[in-house]
């Protein structure tokens, strides 16, 4: 049964938080017929942004409106994660400017953003898809206007910025950041990293972590974490570092 059979224009507009985008397919989903779509912008209840998404009249829908789209609306796994999340919802920052300043995504694999939000957003985003963690751990609802979204926790964005390295992210950069990170929670970095299917990831989160000389270092259980085989090379010309076998340049050169 369509929304609009149980309730009113009214409720509907009550039930769509402001400042989000609304999908054409989601109104839809929920008894609005193209032919009423196009009442409700003539009536001044939808402004159209571009084809097939719309927002209610006064509302500005900004990149976190558009998230709450992808999940809420489109079933989506696509979530703000990496650097972009430890500089915007933990506060993590360092003193030099990483490579790519696109606020990166991260979605499951075969997962594609919509015509619509390439539009709007895509010039300032940059979607990774990936299967390197579960899609389904590692994930933290947050609040921001008068909706939530569900973003990368502090550990799993940490996982996925080192994902990107040395690609879009610089090894010092990695490090400097990990520096900061004085309070977080092994047991999470644990489940992750146990979790975890790319062995790069894993081998240099751990170099970085004990470089840094964390104390919560110690309360990872190494033998619980699959490092795999073969060396791994994530600096060209750098030194060979015998206990996780890769090959890494001076992280703290900068």
């Amino acid at each position: 049964m369509g929304l609009l059979n149980t309730t009113n224009l009214k409720s509907l507009i009550e039930i769509i938080p402001h400042n989000t985008i609304v999908t054409a397919k989601w109104l839809q989903q929920n008894g609005v017929s193209r032919q009423l779509l196009l009442k409700y912008k003539q009536g001044n209840w939808f402004e159209k942004l571009t084809n097939g998404v719309f927002v209610k009249i006064g509302d500005n829908a900004d990149l976190d409106g558009a998230i709450y789209a992808l999940q809420r609306q489109l079933n989506l796994s696509i979530h703000i994660g990496g650097i972009s999340a430890l500089n915007n919802y933990y506060g993590i920052t360092h003193n030099i400017s990483y490579s790519d300043k696109n606020t990166q995504l991260f979605g499951f694999r075969s997962e594609k953003l919509p015509k619509w939000f390439k539009t709007l957003y895509g010039i300032n985003t940059q979607l990774n898809c990936t299967t390197f963690l579960p899609k389904d751990i590692g994930l933290v609802e947050i609040q921001t206007g008068d909706f939530k979204i569900k973003v990368s926790t502090l550990e799993r964005a940490v996982l996925e910025m080192l994902y990107l390295v040395p690609e879009k992210i610089m090894p010092n950069e990695a490090y400097q950041i990990i520096e900061l990170l004085i309070t977080v929670k092994p047991k999470e970095f644990q489940l992750l990293l146990e979790k975890c299917s790319s062995v790069k990831v894993k081998r240099l989160f751990l170099y970085l972590a004990e470089l840094s000389d964390h104390s919560w270092f110690k309360r990872l259980d190494l033998s619980k974490i699959d490092l795999g085989k073969g060396v791994r090379e994530i600096t060209k010309g750098g030194k060979h570092n015998s206990k996780y076998n890769i090959i890494i340049g001076n992280v703290k050169n900068i």
